[in-house]
């Protein structure tokens, strides 16, 4: 037996955190969910596979556009035509609305209905498998459904899809149809390929209880290689499990010590050897670390800051054969400056002309409609006592902790 479990293909989703892309990178970002199944059934028909399971959420929204999902019939009839089935659960994002308008899949095509089935079929090498699952109804559902699974039934293998939550962890993802490991053993399955978790995860081994995360990143969350994993039989009958990476895009994190640095091109020049050394397989969506970043001057920290050291790395980023877009630059450990170090004539200076009338009056604005405001604003007095009582805490910042930039 050989087979592919995938999950949460989420077709024609936004992706988040890229409002500077430019529209050659928004059209490979759109294009990548699809992309990446299409290498997922590319894959199938090379290994002839026996079977395919896709555990929920296959597109994004609850209604989706014709064009979306005659894309997902032109992949599925492909695969028809290899002979290969498709055993598929619908999740909490494309439920099965009573009102949905969707095409209708080819034959090879096994949904499951909301009160739950059992699809069986024998595989090329006479194994006779049973396959369980329910595709969701409603948008929320927040009760155990392991009871639509009936036991193990005569056959050799049974094979469980659940789109669902693990009760007893806490995930950043909303609980839907919550689940126990202890559950699903009492089944007798000898495999459960779970949907929902974007993150790729192994709950039991024996037998496998396995997330096979989502088949494209959308965020930098969704950080790391994404796929699916074929299962295939050994000789002793065991099952074995191998993640093939079909990701378009791969959100990745590089931290970059600035320790000891004094020129902005040094800064450059160490971003730009980091990325140089990354593996050439596909687009690379990045977050710089700046690490060390309480040692940079006041001025290369202000350009940072600013958004110009970003700006100009986009503008440098190789387009072929693939993209390297910096999407953010983050300081690390970015130390407040010791004030009591510094020359105190700088600071009265300083504090001389920030605190001026004209500059507290910008910055009072509307309030100034008030004549007690405007007129204690206008006073010495009120602009020396403000002054003090700002260094004072800044005073107290110095001495009592730092300040990281976080998101």
């Amino acid at each position: 037996m050989k087979f592919i479990h995938a999950a949460d293909l989420h077709l024609d989703s936004p992706f988040q955190g890229l409002k500077t892309a430019s529209d050659q990178l928004w059209q490979v970002i759109h294009d990548s969910p699809f992309v990446a199944f299409k290498r997922l059934v590319d894959d199938a028909i090379r290994l002839q596979v026996d079977f395919i399971c896709l555990v929920g959420d296959l597109y994004d929204q609850a209604t989706q556009s014709i064009q979306v999902q005659a894309f997902l019939v032109k992949q599925f009839k492909r695969l028809q035509t290899e002979k290969i089935p498709v055993y598929l659960s619908y999740g909490n994002h494309d439920f099965l609305a009573a009102d949905s308008v969707k095409l209708d899949f080819p034959t090879n095509v096994h949904v499951f209905p909301g009160e739950g089935a059992t699809f069986n079929l024998i595989t090329a090498a006479g194994e006779k498998v049973a396959l369980s699952g329910f595709s969701y109804t409603n948008r929320w559902i927040t009760k155990d459904m392991t009871s639509l699974f009936p036991i193990k039934g005569q056959v050799d293998y049974q094979i469980g899809l659940l789109h669902g939550s693990e009760s007893s962890v806490a995930s950043e993802h909303d609980v839907y149809a919550p689940f126990s490991i202890s559950e699903l053993l009492s089944k007798n399955y000898d495999y459960w390929a779970l949907g929902h978790i974007h993150k790729r995860q192994i709950l039991n081994q024996d037998p496998p209880i396995v997330y096979s995360g989502n088949i494209q990143g959308r965020h930098k969350k969704e950080s790391g290689e994404k796929g699916y994993y074929l299962v295939t039989t050994t000789t002793d009958q065991q099952l074995s499990l191998e993640f093939h990476p079909v990701e378009v895009i791969e959100w990745r994190q590089i931290v970059v010590s600035v320790k000891q640095v004094v020129r902005l091109n040094t800064i450059i020049n160490l971003i730009e050897e980091q990325v140089a050394k990354l593996p050439q397989a596909h687009h690379l969506l990045l977050s710089i670390q700046l690490s060390d970043s309480n040692q940079l001057s006041p001025a290369l920290l202000k350009r940072i800051q600013a958004g110009e050291l970003l700006k100009y790395l986009q503008q440098q980023a190789p387009t072929q054969p693939y993209l390297r877009y910096i999407y953010e630059l983050k300081l690390v450990n970015n130390v407040i400056p010791n004030f009591q170090s510094l020359d105190a004539q700088y600071w009265q200076k300083a504090a001389k002309q920030i605190f001026s009338e004209k500059n507290l009056q910008e910055l009072a604005g509307p309030l100034l409609q008030y004549s007690f405001l405007d007129t204690l604003i206008k006073q010495a007095d009120f602009q020396s006592e403000l002054k003090n009582d700002v260094l004072t805490l800044l005073d107290e910042i110095n001495q009592n902790g730092v300040a990281t930039d976080e998101d």
